[in-house]
């Protein structure tokens, strides 16, 4: 199942990156895809769960005034206070977003959030990541992930 997820986001970035946008490009609008692997430090944790590292895959189409289409998605690995694997989905659809002068990209919207605990799925949550094409950073469900480090995988940023 993680393989297919892995594959399945790999191939969405890759249409992403390598399929045209149907409207003419503008002046000051920005693409961002990526299919990675990253690995957070030692103090992670989202709810109770110490998160581990992270599996994504997005595509992102930045308007110059700051509107933003796209999606978001991510799982979460890491273990619950009782040591057993846990896994947190997040399925984000993008509203917002904007590339930084140092070439980090900031973008936002609303997810679904699978906490991996048994409780039912989340809707409606907020979200927002900040990337650069060697690090993400995760704020959601009121708590800021510290930068995941890419391990593997891509992001890019156009």
């Amino acid at each position: 199942m993680k393989q297919i997820s892995c594959t399945i986001l790999t191939i969405l970035a890759m249409c992403v990156v390598l399929v045209p946008s149907a409207k003419t490009t503008t002046v000051g609008e920005r693409n961002l895809a990526g299919a990675a692997r990253a690995t957070f430090g030692p103090t992670a944790t989202l709810g109770t769960c110490a998160v581990k590292s992270l599996e994504l895959g997005t595509g992102v189409f930045i308007e110059p005034d700051g509107s933003a289409s796209g999606v978001y998605s991510a799982v979460l690995n890491g273990k619950s206070l009782l040591g057993q694997p846990q896994q947190i989905r997040v399925e984000g659809n993008v509203l917002q977003g904007d590339v930084m002068p140092n070439g980090q990209a900031i973008f936002s919207g609303i997810a679904t959030v699978n906490l991996g605990d048994g409780t039912p799925t989340l809707s409606g949550v907020p979200f927002s990541v900040t990337t650069s094409d060697n690090t993400v950073r995760l704020s959601i469900l009121s708590t800021n992930l510290p930068a995941a480090q890419v391990t593997s995988g891509a992001i890019s940023i156009e």
